[in-house]
C-alpha cells in the first residue's frame, strides 16, 4: 500500500476512558494531579462525559460513565497515562500527605526517574521526572553505546555476564532477553530492582529453574503474567501459578500451549470466565493440531 503524502491525522485531541464512577475519577485527577475540568456533557445515548485538561497541554482526557455497557474491569498493565513532573521527590512527599500509595518505583534509569500510582477503576498513572545529564554521571552515553555494541548474536557468555551488571537499564534489559546469557546472570537479572528488566527476563526460555521460582513470586502482576506464558516454564512452577490470586496471571497460563494437558484441564474449570475461555481455546487448538 502506498504511503500518503502527508499524515492522515493532524494531532491527538483526547483519550477516552470509561469508568464506573466518573465523579470519583474526576476528583482524583483534579484533586490529586491538578487537572482542570474543561467541560461536562451528556451524550445523545446518555453517557455522562467529563473532559479534563492538563495545564500546558492541548490534549484532553475524556472520562465517560455509561452503566448500560456493563461494569468496568481494567486488567493490570493494560493501559496507563504518563505525566511529567518537575521533582519526583517532592511529588512523593505530596502523594504521601494525600495518602496516595506508590505502587511501583521510584525507578531510576539514568535518563529519567518514574513511579506509578493507581487511579480509580484500576487505571495506572505514571509520573516521570526527566533527569538532565551531567558530566558527573557514572555511565556516560558513550559507554552505553560501547556496551550495546558488544551485544550481538555471537556475544560470549563472559561478555554478557559482565554487561548484566551494567548501570544502564537498557543494557540489562537487552542482556536479560539474550538467548546466550549465562544462567548465573539470568538469575541475577530475575532479581533486578527494575521491574522492566525482570519482565524481559521472565520471557527468556533459557531461565534456570531458580529464576522461574523467584519470578513466580514477583510482586508485579504483569511479570508473573509474562512468566506464565514462557514455553519453558517447569510444571512445578506452572502448578504453583494455578493458585495465583490474579485471574490475569491464570489467564496467561491458560494461553500457554506448552503446558501439560492436566494443567489446562484444571484451568478449564477455573472460577473466572476469562481463564476458562482461554483454556478452552488452547485445548481446542491443541486437539485440532493433532488431527
Amino acid at each position: 500500500m502506498a504511503l500518503p503524502e502527508k499524515p492522515l491525522v493532524r494531532k491527538l485531541l483526547h483519550t477516552r476512558m470509561r469508568v464506573n464512577n466518573s465523579e470519583r475519577t474526576v476528583r482524583f485527577y483534579t484533586d490529586v494531579l491538578g487537572l482542570k475540568v474543561a467541560r461536562s456533557i451528556v451524550s445523545p445515548r446518555g453517557s455522562k462525559i467529563t473532559f479534563l485538561r492538563i495545564p500546558g497541554s492541548e490534549e484532553e482526557i475524556e472520562i465517560t460513565e455509561f452503566p448500560s455497557s456493563g461494569s468496568v474491569s481494567v486488567p493490570a498493565d493494560l493501559v496507563h497515562l504518563a505525566f511529567e513532573v518537575d521533582n519526583l521527590d517532592e511529588t512523593m512527599e505530596r502523594l504521601s500527605k494525600m495518602n496516595i500509595p506508590v505502587t511501583d518505583g521510584p525507578t531510576d534509569t539514568g535518563h529519567s526517574r518514574f513511579l506509578f500510582i493507581d487511579a480509580p477503576e484500576g487505571y495506572e498513572v505514571e509520573l516521570i521526572q526527566t533527569v538532565h545529564m551531567t558530566s558527573s554521571r557514572i555511565s556516560p552515553t558513550g559507554d552505553e553505546e560501547r556496551e550495546l555494541g558488544l551485544i550481538g548474536p555471537s556475544s560470549s557468555p563472559e561478555t554478557l555476564m559482565e554487561l548484566s551488571g551494567s548501570l544502564d537499564r537498557w543494557i540489562r534489559e537487552t542482556v536479560a532477553g539474550h538467548p546466550g546469557t549465562p544462567t548465573e546472570a539470568l538469575l541475577k537479572l530475575s532479581m533486578d530492582p527494575d521491574p522492566l528488566v525482570r519482565e524481559v527476563a521472565s520471557q527468556n526460555p533459557f531461565l534456570p529453574e531458580e529464576a522461574f521460582q523467584i519470578l513466580s513470586h514477583d510482586p508485579k502482576e504483569v511479570i508473573r503474567s509474562v512468566l506464565a506464558k514462557n514455553v519453558s516454564i517447569p510444571e512445578e512452577i506452572a502448578r504453583a501459578l494455578l493458585a495465583d490470586s490474579s485471574p490475569w496471571v491464570r489467564e496467561s497460563l491458560a494461553w500457554n500451549d506448552a503446558l501439560p494437558e492436566g494443567i489446562l484441564e484444571i484451568l478449564h474449570k477455573d472460577e473466572h470466565p476469562v481463564v476458562r475461555s482461554a483454556a478452552t481455546f488452547t485445548i481446542a487448538e491443541r486437539r485440532r493440531k493433532k488431527v
